[in-house]
């Protein structure tokens, strides 16, 4: 699996860069997505570590202005990338600094301030969920929803630990909540009040950290995804 090759998704605005992580003894896919802003700037969600060929893409398309940490888990690369791009802002949950000491946030992705600064993106928490305190990005000029870990899916290009696991646990080929979170929502009515809120939004795609890109056909797998776990959206 290559850990420097930008693929675009939408011409121009938003490229994806998939590497391996290991997780729980599995490898999986962990997945950055860049979106050019009107501005020029760029927007690294769930930013990787950045090495000399993926400084370079960077470069070529505009300087990194932000960098996204969407939930208290996709926080590792932050660091490595907030000192690589020192004129970025990091923007993520509060809860995420218990998890990572080497992590400082410039603005809370719960905060208004992040919208107003960049007013391209909507802010979609998660609510109902603690263990991840994740917030959904929708990118309304390419009506695009960024997420991180709320469905997953994996399949014949993932490693031979994560479709193993995934067929003992149910997401292969299928998506579907994560099973290390089935068992974690606590307040399932908040849950499908934001899970609804994505769902209306005019997207044409969901980007998410460990699933290939979803298109058509997004809304049905996300909300049959969240109804398997007792969540009535």
């Amino acid at each position: 699996m290559p850990d420097s090759a930008l693929t675009a998704v939408v011409d121009d605005k938003i490229w994806t860069l998939d590497r391996p992580v290991w997780f729980s003894g599995v490898r999986m896919r962990a997945r950055t997505t860049v979106v050019r802003l009107d501005d020029g700037s760029l927007l690294l969600h769930t930013p990787a570590p950045p090495t000399d060929a993926l400084t370079e893409q960077l470069r070529a398309l505009g300087p990194v202005r932000w960098l996204v940490v969407p939930n208290c888990w996709h926080h590792l690369g932050a660091p490595a990338a907030a000192a690589h791009f020192p004129d970025a802002k990091v923007v993520g949950p509060a809860s995420a600094l218990n998890r990572n000491k080497a992590l400082k946030l410039h603005m809370d992705i719960h905060d208004a301030q992040f919208g107003e600064q960049v007013p391209e993106f909507e802010a979609l928490p998660l609510q109902g969920v603690p263990f991840w305190d994740e917030t959904v990005l929708y990118h309304r000029p390419t009506q695009t929803l960024l997420g991180a870990d709320i469905v997953l899916c994996a399949g014949a290009k993932d490693h031979w630990t994560l479709r193993y696991a995934a067929r003992i646990t149910g997401f292969y080929e299928r998506v579907r909540v994560p099973p290390d979170a089935r068992k974690k929502i606590p307040d399932k009515a908040a849950a499908a009040r934001s899970i609804r809120s994505m769902l209306e939004r005019p997207a044409q795609r969901l980007i998410v950290g460990h699933a290939e890109v979803i298109g058509e056909g997004w809304r049905d797998d996300l909300a049959q995804a969240w109804r398997l776990e007792g969540v009535e959206v």
